[in-house]
């Protein structure tokens, strides 16, 4: 029941978002649309704020008060390899876009690359977080401004700061 309630808002937070979308994340999602293993969605900060709070990530939620938007999409590897693309191709993309490094963290085998295109305003912040799985690749979009000093990563993780 929690589900089919779950997935309804996400249908209307999908429906009512219309937010600046980041060239590489749009090349990204057209490179894979409508492949049967390829998922992806969009909702407003507002929603992902509560759903964050649903699931219990109090810490999380605090760094994202001024979210505005967030999209996501995750890719099986072999996409990838049947596409002729590259993770690190992706990368490039996105340097080309304007994003820059910001961190990375490593973590039981997962890598998170954290990228931020800096907007007019620290509120207009575009971040895309970049998760590399043994077994797919989680690319998120958030635009508004994420407080970094309220972020707090695992004990076992491995941050890596990029200046």
């Amino acid at each position: 029941m929690k589900i089919k309630i779950l997935l309804s808002l996400v249908v209307v937070a999908v429906s009512m978002s219309s937010m600046a979308q980041s060239r590489s994340y749009n090349a990204l999602k057209d490179n894979f649309k409508g492949q049967p293993d390829v998922h992806s969605f969009s909702v407003n900060g507002w929603f992902g704020r509560m759903i964050l709070n649903m699931a219990g990530e109090s810490e999380v939620r605090q760094a994202i008060q001024d979210l505005k938007h967030v999209r996501l999409i995750t890719i099986p590897r072999h996409e990838f390899n049947n596409r002729n693309l590259s993770v690190n191709g992706f990368k490039s993309l996105m340097r080309q876009d304007g994003f820059e490094d910001l961190a990375q963290i490593k973590d039981n085998g997962e890598v998170v690359s954290i990228y931020i295109q800096e907007g007019k305003s620290k509120t207009n912040n575009r971040y895309l977080m970049l998760i590399e799985e043994p077994s797919e690749i989680v690319a998120i979009e958030l635009t508004g401004y994420i407080d970094p000093s309220k972020l707090v990563p695992s004990e076992n993780s491995e941050v890596i700061i990029n200046q």
